[in-house]
């Protein structure tokens, strides 16, 4: 009786010392810095920089692997069934399990969720954790602009295809002349390959673009000062004199 008691008193010790372990600066900064590596020596393994010594990569990943296995089960003993009533928890165990797995951790989509893991480690440093509150807090205003752009566009397109469909393929039908108007969104060749070719035929189709472009500019603008806007609140304390 007294050896069972010891005993559990010697494995209570152990894992309170393994969880005290798992918790500090100092065994995060060591995962979060393997993470890193382990994310450089996958980037490496697409390419064909090493030629024959690619085993090389091979090898440091596995071990890489065999760290984040190794943690899983220290973390797993210390906490015990406690360990999977956080969800942070429930995704690591599942990024290495897929990981550990021969006919799975080929495919690299899946073993670059290991990348991810990085986030866990957001409570435990401040600028980090007010960054990802700032995204937090934009993000119904990002939503929004996605409304806003997605009705734009969707206006656009039709006056497009009633306008020009008849003559150019490239707004012959509303899916082809959205994916056109995106092309104009995004500035990429718009003036030589969608706007001149059209002006040929419709000189005064310079308008319709140009009109395109000016509310294309003032919505970014107006995401940009409402994102600088929060920005400026959330991090810095500051109260801008502008109010959009």
């Amino acid at each position: 009786m007294d050896l069972n008691l010891k005993l559990k008193k010697t494995v209570s010790q152990d894992k309170r010392k393994v969880k005290k372990l798992v918790e500090g600066r100092t065994f995060d900064l060591m995962i979060m810095s393997l993470i890193l590596f382990d994310a450089v020596i996958m980037g490496l393994m697409t390419t064909s920089l090493f030629g024959p010594y690619a085993w090389v990569l091979f090898i440091l990943d596995k071990l890489c692997l065999a760290i984040f296995i190794a943690e899983m089960v220290m973390k797993i003993w210390a906490y015990g069934k406690n360990f999977f009533q956080k969800g942070w928890n429930v995704f690591d165990f599942t990024v290495v399990a897929l990981s550990a797995v021969p006919s799975i951790s080929f495919f690299v989509v899946l073993r670059t969720f290991r990348l991810f893991l990085m986030l866990r480690y957001i409570n435990r440093f401040k600028r980090l954790r007010q960054v990802i509150s700032v995204f937090i807090e934009l993000f119904p205003c990002f939503v929004a602009m996605l409304v806003i752009l997605a009705i734009f566009l969707y206006v656009f397109a039709i006056m497009s295809v009633c306008l020009f469909g008849d003559a150019y393929v490239e707004f012959e039908t509303f899916p082809k002349a959205l994916f056109t108007l995106l092309q104009l969104f995004t500035l990429d060749g718009w003036a030589v390959s969608i706007a001149r070719p059209v002006m040929v035929e419709f000189p005064y189709a310079w308008i319709f673009f140009l009109a395109f472009i000016v509310f294309s500019f003032l919505l970014i603008i107006s995401f940009i000062m409402s994102a600088f806007t929060e920005i400026l609140r959330k991090l810095l304390g500051v109260s801008p004199r502008f109010k959009l």
